[in-house]
């Protein structure tokens, strides 16, 4: 079943809001790494290790992981559990209406060769309410061009997505083509040949070549609409 959620937020007001008044305030990169926490534990069943941490942030050691661990734990975000390989319990504030806001970051241009989420991709950070994505996303995307209107999907809309390696057949995916492009399709799947469609009828298949940088980064799982 397919569906769009569609709404009007005023970008101005979203940026930097703190929605956690329980707790002491988040530094941008805190506030990532909690929101990575929570979808991990929900995707997996379980915390991220430090390394695995380390590697969706693109950071070159698990030093810089720890620092931003300690700091969660002393402002009550999370608790760290000594001699565990996945040691992290989240720690959730109260039930109340803002438990359903959390902060996704705006990624922008994506350099090659560098994971999607490092701090050079960031644009800012927008805050959500968590009922309008499904699954929660794990980062926004900012839509180029016409090629997904008949989903839908128009140019300048931010869409949510879930990251993950992995898209059945007829999800709408983003995908990394070569080594820097990144690209919204609907996924077609036969065996293990692949291929993106447009949801339009002015623009060609794509047939990726799995040799040359191609990756499923994530599903579209919602968008934002800026009027």
């Amino acid at each position: 079943m397919r569906w769009v959620l569609q709404f009007v937020v005023d970008i101005s007001t979203q940026i930097g809001v703190n929605i956690y008044t329980m707790n002491s305030p988040l530094t941008d990169r805190q506030a990532l790494i909690l929101n990575y926490l929570r979808e991990h534990c929900l995707r997996e069943d379980c915390p991220p290790s430090m390394a695995e941490i380390a590697r969706a942030f693109g950071l070159a050691s698990v030093n810089g992981v720890a620092k931003h661990l300690q700091a969660l734990a002393e402002k009550g975000y999370i608790e760290l559990i000594a001699h565990k390989a996945r040691g992290i319990r989240l720690l959730e504030p109260a039930q109340s209406r803002q438990d359903e806001l959390f902060r996704v970051p705006l990624i922008g241009r994506v350099a090659a060769g560098l994971p999607i989420w490092v701090d050079a991709h960031v644009e800012r950070e927008i805050v959500v309410d968590r009922g309008l994505f499904r699954p929660s996303p794990s980062y926004l995307l900012r839509v180029r061009g016409d090629s997904m209107i008949d989903a839908g999907i128009l140019d300048g809309d931010l869409i949510g997505v879930h990251a993950t390696p992995n898209a059945e057949h007829g999800q709408i995916v983003v995908a990394r083509l070569g080594h820097a492009a990144m690209t919204v399709k609907r996924l077609h799947r036969v065996g293990a040949a692949l291929r993106l469609l447009s949801c339009n009828a002015n623009y060609a298949p794509i047939d990726p070549d799995p040799t040359d940088g191609f990756a499923i980064e994530g599903l579209y799982c919602g968008l934002i609409r800026t009027l």
